[in-house]
């Protein structure tokens, strides 16, 4: 009997220790995030290990990489975080991320992984992340019953869309569902710059920070159209959360919004469907282009600790696995980083997407956003979001006085 006791005890005992904590610092807060990321917790329990939470709200994530700082400097880093484009480079060469994979694991990434993704996931050809999906950026997303009501097709230009606008506010409509916030600024603003002027325009402005193009007229002319869209904002928008403006468009109290497809997971994680109670397309003149951003989990160093280390790659299988980057993804919005997931489930937005994702690939049409720090460095983007939100907001500045700021302000970064 008390050898029958002892077996059992140390059963426990060995389960219990088998269980590892795998802290993860993230941003997703909204209701569609959340679902997304029970998704992951249940895929790693199923491996016999936790997901501890460790949540930071802001759309963004600029105080969740303030607390990762906090804690990475102080020798107490969770597990992993989450890190979107340069910032995991950042993160790599100042020696807080790790590369705890298998070869195994490495061969089968290289093989399924778009490059544009490798190379924000890299670092001296190590993965220090692991990518988990592809968010278009260049979508609009329409409310149809106002556009029905008053008989309106949707814009495919931005001449078009001001037109449709003025139609939508005579009618008492918002024509725009936007939130207050600099990154949300930014995104509107990448949109405009791609459909006004085109891609090259777009690599110049953003990728090179070209003094030539920063400065130009058509610079200024994109920035004096980027104010007449704030006519077609409520005046309630100042710091609204993006969800926010999501439940505005889902109401029928705004027609348009100007986001990128996890405005889509929100609302279908609400009941809502594509081409019934909401149409994807894409922001005005950007129709050839694809502006992506993907979300990684970098993971942190954890000075040999062999059991975190397990964790760790743990967490790196479920985020890897096929099953569940299509879980994940339906209800993230997103597609899946992995190319060969099939889509055949998938609801029809995502499916052109992933269409669309592999022709701009194919193209030279796959552009970096600046606005979810794919396309440039913290410093940089934290320059344009300053820049960008300080004009959209105060009216009294001209476009000749934004883009001397804005071009003053790189050009002193770069020295």
């Amino acid at each position: 009997m008390l050898k029958t006791l002892f077996v059992i005890t140390l059963l426990l005992v060995t389960t219990h220790v088998a269980a590892i904590n795998v802290e993860v610092l993230h941003y997703w807060t909204s209701s569609s995030e959340q679902a997304a990321l029970r998704s992951v917790k249940q895929a790693l329990a199923e491996k016999g290990d936790n997901w501890q939470d460790f949540a930071i709200a802001g759309g963004a994530g600029e105080s969740a990489y303030s607390v990762l700082q906090t804690r990475a400097i102080a020798g107490n880093p969770p597990g992993a975080a989450l890190l979107e484009g340069k910032a995991i480079e950042e993160w790599a060469r100042l020696g807080f991320l790790s590369s705890p994979y298998t070869p195994e694991q490495t061969i089968e990434w290289d093989q399924v992984l778009p490059p544009a993704l490798k190379t924000n996931i890299k670092y001296h050809d190590e993965y220090v992340a692991v990518p988990v999906n592809i968010h278009r950026i260049n979508w609009m997303w329409i409310n149809p019953k106002p556009f029905a009501k008053l008989k309106l097709a949707v814009p495919t230009t931005w001449d078009e869309f001001f037109v449709v606008a003025d139609k939508l506010q005579a009618a008492g409509y918002i024509p725009l569902a936007h939130g207050g916030q600099a990154w949300q600024d930014a995104t509107v603003f990448e949109n405009l710059l791609l459909g006004m002027e085109g891609g090259e325009f777009y690599r110049q402005v953003f990728m090179e920070q070209r003094s030539s193009a920063i400065t130009s007229a058509k610079m200024m002319l994109v920035l004096e159209k980027f104010r007449q869209i704030k006519r077609y904002i409520d005046p309630d928008a100042a710091n609204r959360p993006w969800h926010e403006s999501v439940e505005m468009l889902r109401s029928g109290k705004a027609a348009m919004m100007i986001m990128g497809d996890w405005a889509k997971g929100e609302m279908m994680q609400d009941g809502d469907r594509p081409g019934k109670e909401f149409l994807c397309v894409l922001a005005p003149g950007t129709q050839d282009y694809f502006i992506y951003n993907t979300d990684s989990f970098a993971i942190l160093q954890q000075n040999g600790n062999p059991v975190m280390v397990s964790g760790q790659r743990h967490l790196a299988d479920v985020l890897m696995d096929k099953q569940f980057q299509v879980t994940f993804n339906q209800l993230k919005g997103s597609i899946p980083a992995r190319m060969d997931v099939s889509l055949q489930d998938f609801d029809s937005c995502a499916q052109q997407s992933s269409k669309a994702f592999r022709q701009a690939e194919a193209s030279g049409k796959l552009l970096p956003s600046m606005a979810h720090s794919m396309a440039t460095d913290a410093q940089t983007k934290e320059i344009f979001f300053h820049v960008l939100n300080y004009f959209f907001t105060h009216p009294e500045q001209t476009p000749q006085q934004a883009v001397q700021q804005l071009n003053t302000a790189l050009i002193a970064v770069k020295s």
